[in-house]
Formats: structure tokens, C-alpha cells, sequence
């Protein structure tokens, strides 16, 4: 098993710890079924750090399945274990960003979605999508990806008022508070005449910025950090008045949750109109069922996909297995816990 030291020992004193604070307390067979599927689910990401990547996404997918069954034993009422997949892949031949994965039935990924209250997906999507979405994974794109990516979310723990702050007699009504918040693009800043056109066909596609508005007018919104970054600064009406910090974080919560690490947010695409994705968790499992399913059943496409020497797709499919192996201990520790475990980020030099 990989992922820090600290998320390690997580782990293994959850198998434990979890026993007096949840369903596992009242059933026999729960706590059985538990402690069984985390020991398996240790051991399957143990063997995928060893394999290649023409292996791991066997050990890693089915690994994490491990990991959502002790979450159902764990939390979900009723009936809470599972023996299918609830997913398909219709068809393996297209490109690897343009294979689709769809829900099928009631399985695995229905459990845990329930178990980890993540969105249900109904329709079709593309592994392209699912890449994109991961914030991890939109650093080293996949040849071919056309989709929305995760972009970088800051929020501003304070509330604003637009304009020049004046002074306001109790007779008179307050000045309108904001909350504020700004989003990272990594692409060229649209021009001033096509910032309308933009603003138009990005705002469905992410649904944390519903109800947005510009903060300022669109000269003054829009920023160019560097070539091809820029950043456009939002705003909402504040909720109530006075807000206090715990306040304006539930209201980002909502919209960019902190993933991973303490005052990261990504706003992150929908799949689904109007609809939240999956979760990180739930993505990331999508996308890793996808992969055990080429490595399984398309092997000589798998393997050539992995040709160093020839597919251009080589060292990105890599580095999203060797990124997993860090990723999904410390989602699954979150999905244990049904609270974000947020983790100070490393320094870089």
C-alpha cells in the first residue's frame, strides 16, 4: 500500500477505530466483512506498486473495490453488499480518451457512491472527461482530451462590497456584501470583445459557478498571469450579513470542496447537465475500472498504448498509475471517515 506514512497508519488503525462509530458496532457480519476487504484491499495496492503499468490497473481497480466494500459495511444502511461491477463498457475499439464507461445496473459503484455520498451518474463517459476532471491528472493531459478540465479554484475567506466603501447612517441601508472567489484558466485570455462569448460557454459546464456573477465589469475581471494562464474573479451575494469564516467555507464547500490538501479547491466539471460530478473518489473509479478492463480484455491495445517508444500517450498513462497509487489511499481514508482528511501540502523546490 502506498500514500504517506501518515495516511498509512490511517489505514490500519481504522480497522479498529471505526468499530464503536458506525454500523460495523451492530453486525457481526459487517465487521467481518470489513476488516477482510481492507486486508485485501492492502494487499492489491502492495502488488500494483510492484507490477508494471501493463498490470496495475488489475490491482489498483480491484484493490479499490476492496476498499468500497468495507465503506458499505461500514456505512450504508440496508443492504450493503454488492456482486457486480454496475458498470460497462460498450465498446473498447476507439481511442482511449474516447472509450465511455456507463453505469449498468445496481453494483459496486452504486454502493459506494451511495456509501460516500457522491452524485449517481446515469449516462456515458468518456475516459477523455473523467482525466480532465481529476485535478491531478489535468497537469499531464491525454492526447486527444477535448472536454472541460478541473480548474484551480481560490476562495476569499472574507466578504466584499463592490464599489467605494461609504459611510452609511443606521437610517440607511447597509452596503450589499459579496463572497469572492477567483478561478485559474489555462489557456490564452480571451480578447475583450470574445470575453462575453466565453463567459456564455463556460459557465454551464461548471456547476459551483451557478449563480456567479462578475466581480467588476469583464476588463477588469479577467487577469493574465502568465501566457496561456489567466484568471477570472467571481462573486455571490453573501447568504446573511456578518458572515463568519466557518459560513464562507460551508458556502465554497458546496461548490469547490478542499481537496486534498488544506486550501486547495478545484471547481471541477459536470458530466451530466446542471448535475454535479462523481467525486474524486468515484471518478478516479471510473477511470481505473475503465483501465482494468483494457488490460484485461484488450491487452495488445493496452500494451501498445504503453510503448514508451511509440504512443504518444505512454508517459501520461504512466504517471496517472503511478499518481494513483498515491491518490486512492488517502480518497479511500476519506471515504472510511465520510469527512475530508486535508493534509499540509509539500514544499516545492
Amino acid at each position: 500500500m502506498d500514500g504517506t506514512p501518515a495516511i498509512r497508519v490511517g489505514l490500519r488503525h481504522r480497522r479498529t477505530s471505526l468499530t464503536d462509530k458506525t454500523k460495523l458496532k451492530d453486525s457481526a457480519s459487517r465487521r467481518k466483512t470489513f476488516a477482510a476487504a481492507l486486508q485485501q484491499f492492502e494487499e492489491q495496492m502492495s502488488a500494483a506498486k510492484v507490477v508494471s503499468a501493463a498490470t496495475r490497473p488489475i490491482n489498483l481497480y480491484y484493490g479499490l473495490a476492496q476498499a468500497g466494500l468495507a465503506m458499505t459495511a461500514a456505512h450504508l444502511p440496508g443492504t450493503w453488499t454488492f456482486n457486480k461491477h454496475g458498470l460497462k463498457i460498450l465498446d473498447m475499439e476507439p481511442e482511449i480518451p474516447d472509450v465511455a464507461v456507463r453505469p449498468d445496473g445496481v453494483g459496486a459503484f452504486q454502493a459506494v457512491s451511495d456509501a460516500t455520498g457522491s452524485e449517481r451518474t446515469t449516462d456515458s463517459i468518456t475516459i477523455g472527461s473523467l482525466w480532465n476532471s481529476i485535478p491531478e491528472l489535468t497537469e499531464a493531459p491525454l492526447a486527444g482530451m477535448t472536454s472541460a478540465p478541473a480548474v484551480t479554484f481560490i476562495a476569499d475567506r472574507q466578504t466584499s462590497v463592490q464599489g467605494e466603501v461609504v459611510r452609511w447612517s443606521t437610517n440607511s441601508a447597509p452596503p450589499a456584501e459579496y463572497l469572492r472567489a477567483s478561478i485559474c484558466v489555462d489557456e490564452e485570455m480571451p480578447t475583450p470583445s470574445d470575453r462575453k462569448a466565453w463567459l456564455a460557454a463556460f459557465l454551464p459546464k461548471y456547476p459551483g459557478l451557478h449563480g456567479a456573477q462578475l466581480w467588476g465589469n469583464e476588463e477588469d475581471a479577467f487577469r493574465e498571469i502568465r501566457s496561456r494562464r489567466f484568471s477570472v474573479e467571481f462573486c455571490w451575494p453573501a447568504t446573511k450579513r456578518d458572515m463568519e469564516e466557518a459560513d464562507i467555507d460551508g458556502f465554497f464547500d458546496s461548490r469547490a470542496p478542499a481537496y486534498r490538501f488544506n486550501a486547495d479547491r478545484f471547481l471541477r466539471p459536470s458530466f451530466e447537465p446542471a448535475k454535479a460530478p462523481p467525486t474524486p473518489l468515484m471518478s478516479w473509479w471510473l477511470i481505473l475500472y475503465s483501465f482494468s478492463m483494457l488490460a484485461r480484455y484488450q491487452p495488445r491495445k493496452w500494451s501498445e498504448a504503453l510503448d514508451v517508444d511509440k504512443s504518444p500517450s505512454a508517459a501520461v498513462l504512466e504517471y496517472a498509475l503511478d499518481i494513483a497509487l498515491e491518490v486512492i489511499p488517502h480518497l479511500v481514508l476519506e471515504g472510511l471517515d465520510q469527512e475530508p482528511l486535508l493534509l499540509a501540502k509539500p514544499m516545492a523546490f
